[in-house]
């Protein structure tokens, strides 16, 4: 491989499985991308992608490529890094990796306070779930990323930031609301809104569901809270949620909380980071202004 513009070109058909969007994403023409998919599988002597139609796979062989392709251009941005770090200590680069939750609640306070620190950083924000972020962590895409912890992970360090309970979350005007309980006998027969079915709170909530003998079946999946919530203002179902997140709410009146029926279920929320990575001046200060946010939450 002696030209990396065909190791890019190959990152956008292996992320977007088309020539089309691949083309789009690196500002090249469709023709730009096939010429150079064919010349970097000329290079190796084998097959990256397999066409079928209007098909595209990988082969065995891109897929192998793809995780030490994504590692070249991690250190190409390293090595950018660094160089302008000694030129200018002052500059920096922070890449943070969040749940929508965490860049609603915890993120923006945290920010503002480190640009008054960190002035000369170029900052970015990756969203998504944290099954999400422990991939965008191990393949080097965030520096540093807000999340469920979850049960198991040895390649990843936790650094804590506070604990929340799950509870019902539900309508003024629902009957429960009333006697401010739950009633178990009836959990299997209301209609659950819930977040991704990928996240890692939704499989936390099914499992204790299942526990209780109350399965979830027909589940409205959403990919917003702020519109779980709207939902169950008017009464089109129920949902789970901690207080920190619905305190606003829950104020004016607008949804209330019920303890769940069956005991406690907690998460625990954290900023994880790669084993063995020593953290710069900078991350250590976001961890720790991070942490100085999640104060009010506990």
């Amino acid at each position: 491989m002696e030209n990396v513009h065909h190791l890019r070109a190959f990152l956008a058909v292996a992320d977007t499985l088309s020539f089309t969007k691949a083309a789009e994403r690196v500002f090249l023409t469709q023709s730009a991308i096939s010429h150079q998919m064919s010349n970097l599988e000329r290079d190796l002597g084998c097959e990256l992608v397999e066409r079928r139609g209007r098909t595209i796979s990988l082969t065995s062989a891109g897929r192998a490529l793809v995780p030490h392709a994504r590692r070249v251009f991690l250190a190409m941005d390293e090595a950018t890094a660094a160089a302008k770090h000694a030129a200018k200590p002052g500059l920096g680069r922070l890449r943070i990796g969040a749940s929508s939750t965490a860049c609603q609640y915890i993120i923006p306070e945290a920010l503002r306070e480190f640009r008054e620190s960190f002035p000369g950083y170029t900052l970015s924000i990756t969203p998504g779930d944290s099954p999400s972020m422990l991939e965008y962590l191990l393949d080097g895409t965030v520096d540093l990323a807000l999340m469920i912890k979850p049960e198991q992970q040895r390649k990843i360090t936790f650094h804590h930031l506070f604990q929340d309970d799950l509870r019902l979350m539900v309508s003024p005007l629902h009957a429960w609301a009333k006697s401010g309980k739950a009633d178990r006998r009836e959990l299997a027969e209301q209609q659950m809104v819930l977040y991704s079915r990928t996240s890692t709170t939704s499989r936390m909530i099914e499992r204790y569901f299942a526990k209780l003998q109350a399965p979830l079946r027909d589940w409205i999946e959403l990919g917003d809270f702020g519109a779980i919530k709207e939902l169950v203002k008017l009464g089109l179902g129920i949902s789970v949620s901690a207080e920190w997140v619905t305190r606003p709410e829950i104020d004016e009146g607008s949804l209330m909380l019920l303890p769940l029926p069956g005991g406690r279920l907690r998460r625990t929320w954290c900023i994880g980071a790669t084993v063995g990575r020593k953290l710069s001046a900078a991350e250590q200060t976001f961890i720790g202004l991070c942490q100085a946010v999640a104060v009010k939450f506990k």
